[in-house]
């Protein structure tokens, strides 16, 4: 991958439906596929490659935890998900007893921390959004 300036920008990939949680992961840029459930992961050669369809109704997001296990939130669900050696998905936190909203955005730190938020609930007509919820 060639490095470019601050100032220039490149076309990474096209065709995405609709991309969102950018993360960078051994080597590649992973990214979110909304609008096909898909979780893709990016060279840099722009070559793709589906690592994972996920059940989750929008949204969900990703990242990994200091093991390298990956974790997905199916955030209309209000689960955290943990990826297995086999591919297959299972439960690692249950946040429906948090918050009915949905949930959204994950970061987990060096130390394992994990870091989920989402929105707060939907206002009423002519009332602004409120917090949010996060943990």
């Amino acid at each position: 991958m060639q490095i470019k300036s601050a100032t220039s920008a490149c076309l990474v990939t096209a065709g995405l439906a609709f991309g969102e949680s950018p993360r960078w992961h051994d080597g590649r840029l992973w990214v979110c596929n909304w609008g096909t459930g898909e979780i893709i992961a990016i060279d840099a050669d722009g070559n793709r490659e589906i690592m994972l369809t996920v059940p989750a109704v929008l949204p969900y997001s990703i990242d990994w935890l200091p093991d390298g296990c990956l974790l997905v939130v199916s955030g209309r669900e209000g689960l955290l998900l943990r990826q297995e050696a086999d591919g297959g998905l299972v439960t690692h936190a249950d946040l429906r007893g948090l918050s009915k909203s949905p949930w959204n955005e994950i970061v987990v730190d060096g130390r394992g921390n994990i870091y989920v938020n989402g929105g707060g609930p939907a206002p009423a007509a002519g009332e602004h959004f409120g917090p949010g919820t996060s943990c």
